[in-house]
């Protein structure tokens, strides 16, 4: 029989950027109220999951929720490299609607590809690193049931990849402290959401 690792993927709490429709990237903003509210909410739907440790992002938004997690759970919050949110260059800090006139921007947000903001990560490089780190994690932690906090980008192409959209429209629906359940086969080395 094969060994099954599970964990759960999370976004961050809502935070202030996201309210101001900011490109946050590898830039941050802190959680709002509503962001702490949701990140206890995580929390709380998390208690019968036997979660083991949470793991986040670096990025203080991920950080935050980590933290109100881990109080919740009781259980140790750490920083794992690899899972922060995508990095857009040039974009980070500006207004959405303001890039939305930018000639590639339904491909840079809504696709799977190599193309990418100036100075910034691709899609295609953002999934490689953060299976990569999935992986890692996984390898070496099989027996733990991990939380993972990370950033809406970052859930997108993963589960456009997982889901085999590629590089068709992949949309974005991805809430703040919204929960999704996967499982990593160690044999085979794939993921699959549960």
């Amino acid at each position: 029989m094969n060994k099954k690792t599970i964990f759960h993927l999370a976004r961050h709490g809502q935070t202030a950027w996201n309210i101001e429709h900011r490109i946050q990237g590898l830039l941050d903003s802190l959680l709002t109220t509503e962001g702490e509210a949701q990140a206890l909410q995580l929390a709380t739907l998390c208690l019968p999951l036997n979660i083991s440790q949470v793991l986040t992002s670096s990025l203080g938004r991920a950080m935050q929720t980590a933290t109100i997690c881990s109080q919740r759970l009781q259980v140790e919050a750490k920083i794992v490299e690899g899972i922060e949110e995508r990095n857009f260059g040039a974009w980070q800090g500006k207004l959405t609607p303001d890039m939305q006139s930018h000639e590639n921007y339904v491909e840079i947000t809504s696709q799977v590809t190599d193309c990418k903001p100036e100075q910034g990560e691709s899609a295609k490089q953002l999934l490689t690193r953060f299976e990569a780190a999935l992986k890692k994690q996984c390898q070496t932690s099989p027996n733990e049931v991990c939380l993972i906090i990370t950033h809406g980008d970052v859930l997108r192409c993963f589960m456009a990849n997982l889901l085999q959209e590629g590089l068709s429209k992949t949309g974005y629906d991805y809430k703040n402290g919204q929960l999704i359940s996967i499982s990593y086969d160690q044999q085979s080395g794939c993921f699959t959401a549960l």
